[in-house]
């Protein structure tokens, strides 16, 4: 008797622990639900309210524009500008606010050239068509950009530019009613060798152009003296490796492939030629690697002011190749045929839902570890260095040992928080080039790339935390910080505008631009919460050269200011870097879940 109320009692309680585990599970999806659905609202509401912040702006322009007094003031158009600007920078991923807003800032600075006659006017119209055209091709108003395009270069006495403007729209719209505008346009210019192309100001130094293999290549002014290729350096992963040709100066390069030859012993290659170029004195010519991918790296003078860069290959024929500028030096990246196989979020999260019940009875899954389904590998990227000491403070705090510090309490959190596997690309005060940190992400095929700083300005009244995602910067102070970090001139900033556009077609700009709301949030919360007057600079987008080439989502975090003596207190503080530290882990956590929700069916 006694045995069969034993057994009475425990089908009871594994029939109740039923009952509790289906409305766990119940309640969990319903969350899961609610939280979709609550994201869906807000994703809408934040379409509403871009487009209302759009309207606002337009408004304040049509009123400009029907005012014939205030429209000869420029401060009048300056303060229209700054609201296109803020709308913009606001929502620079907005597919139908922000080509309308740049397009307008353009409109504004094109219309303010008619009064002021100041060139840089023009220039700075240029340049918001020039990035609509870049980062919207498929916009409603990307022939429009290209035609008033070709208006302005025409104005500026480049027809070459003007020609090209004009016939992109023939080529790539020619459905859209500016099509026919721009073939008239074409016409009246006639035979393109009749045109004498006349130099401008607004030109850089050298141009893009498209090598054979479809890749950007600097076109360099003829006369130019050849550069010196001073070394060539590699990093290396099963299935990934990087090259970085370094050079004294810019130099064109053409791609080249040739096959094997048997006779000589010879594998595959590839090769880059680069000038006008000579080899450097004490370059080394024969470099070995044996990485699975690349056999060896070659570098001679082919002939008078051309080097020769050949590539042995073993198992890739995938490769990426593009330019970074200050100092100026070549890019070659090869993968291998696993490289892009790896798994995807997708398929994991939908396997969430069949997983869960049995999860939780056999394993016990966290929920920290169901979360980190979809980021498995993150690196860690602490600014600066060894020689390259980053800002330094009113009383000599340094940048590299505030933001190393950081990135360790990072790690730690996030090995603990989401057990995932977390790389640094330094443990100790050593220097890194910055293409080496994106190469490390790279070839362990990191999820996610976070780069620490603290930031520093001229004025010591600057404060507070914003974080960046690489893209084009329109904002001047964007423009100083990556300049800044980059260890580069603002001028030579602006001139990335001709290398990002095809970078940035395989990066991940609008997972990052998520990521960076999350961690930009989730840091000033966490630091107001016990310190007072934390200012939040938001998040913004500058052509960073640490986050180029990232295969990943990847963002730039400045988390306060170190010229800044009441922050450069606070950065001296181990509680404070706490702070900021388990606030960059919340942010990647609050990204991490909001993946895995919009995947959710």
């Amino acid at each position: 008797m006694s045995l069969l109320v034993s057994e009475h009692n425990c089908v009871q309680r594994r029939f109740f622990m039923s009952l509790f585990i289906i409305a766990f599970l119940s309640g969990t999806f319903l969350l899961i639900a609610m939280d979709s659905a609550h994201a869906k609202k807000s994703r809408h509401s934040a379409v509403s309210r871009a487009e209302y912040n759009y309207r606002q702006a337009k408004s304040e322009y049509d009123r400009l524009a029907r005012n014939s007094r205030l429209r000869t003031h420029r401060t009048a158009w300056v303060r229209v500008i700054k609201k296109f600007r803020k709308v913009y920078l606001t929502y620079p991923n907005n597919k139908k606010v922000a080509p309308k807003a740049l397009f307008m800032m353009a409109c504004c600075y094109s219309e303010l050239y008619g009064y002021s006659g100041a060139r840089k006017d023009i220039k700075e119209a240029i340049e918001r068509y020039q990035v609509l055209t870049e980062r919207f091709p498929q916009s409603r108003l990307a022939d429009d950009s290209l035609c008033a395009l070709g208006d302005l270069y025409k104005r500026t006495g480049n027809i070459r530019l003007a020609r090209e403007a004009w016939e992109r729209i023939v080529e790539e719209y020619p459905k859209r009613d500016k099509a026919r505008i721009a073939g008239n346009k074409l016409k009246i210019l006639g035979p393109e060798q009749q045109q004498k192309i006349k130099s401008s100001k607004l030109t850089t130094y050298y141009e893009k152009e498209k090598g054979p293999a479809g890749f950007s290549s600097p076109r360099i002014v003829p006369g130019t003296k050849p550069a010196t290729v001073r070394e060539v350096r590699h990093w290396s992963a099963s299935d990934y490796t990087r090259v970085v040709i370094d050079t004294a100066g810019p130099v064109s390069f053409k791609k080249g492939y040739l096959p094997a030859n048997k006779a000589e012993h010879l594998p595959e290659r590839i090769y880059l030629d680069l000038k006008p170029a000579r080899i450097g004195k004490n370059i080394k010519s024969n470099i070995s690697i044996q990485d699975g991918l690349l056999k060896r790296v070659r570098v001679a003078q082919f002939k008078h002011g051309t080097v020769r860069v050949v590539l042995d290959l073993r198992k890739t024929h995938k490769t990426k190749i593009f330019y970074l500028d200050d100092p100026f030096r070549v890019v070659v990246d090869a993968f291998g045929e696993s490289y892009f196989k790896r798994p995807s979020c997708t398929p994991q999260s939908s396997k969430i839902h069949k997983k869960t019940k049995d999860q939780l009875k056999d394993n016990g899954l966290s929920l920290a570890q169901q979360l980190s389904l979809c980021v498995k590998r993150v690196v860690i990227d602490a600014g600066h260095g060894g020689k390259d000491p980053g800002a330094i403070g009113p009383t000599g705090l340094r940048e590299k040992d505030v933001v190393l510090k950081i990135a360790k309490k990072v790690a730690s959190r996030l090995k603990k928080d989401l057990a995932c596997q977390v790389i640094l690309t330094r443990k100790k005060d050593r220097f890194l080039p910055l293409t080496q940190r994106t190469a490390i992400a790279n070839a362990r095929k990191a999820d996610l790339f976070v780069s620490i700083h603290a930031n520093a300005a001229p004025s010591r009244r600057a404060s507070g935390v914003e974080t960046y995602f690489l893209n084009f910067a329109l904002d001047e102070e964007a423009m100083r910080v990556a300049a800044r970090e980059n260890a580069t001139s603002t001028k030579r900033i602006g001139d990335l505008k001709h290398i990002l556009n095809d970078i940035m077609k395989n990066t991940k700009v609008d997972e990052s631009s998520r990521l960076a709301s999350y961690v930009q949030r989730e840091v000033v919360s966490n630091l107001r919460k016990e310190y007072s007057n934390v200012k939040s600079k938001g998040v913004k987008q500058a052509p960073f050269f640490v986050l180029i080439g990232a295969r990943m989502p990847s963002v730039l975090v400045e988390v306060s200011f170190i010229s800044n003596r009441k922050e450069e207190g606070r950065l001296k503080s181990d509680h404070y870097l706490d702070r900021v530290a388990e606030g960059i882990v919340n942010g990647i956590k609050s990204y991490i879940s909001g993946t895995k929700l919009a995947y959710l069916p």
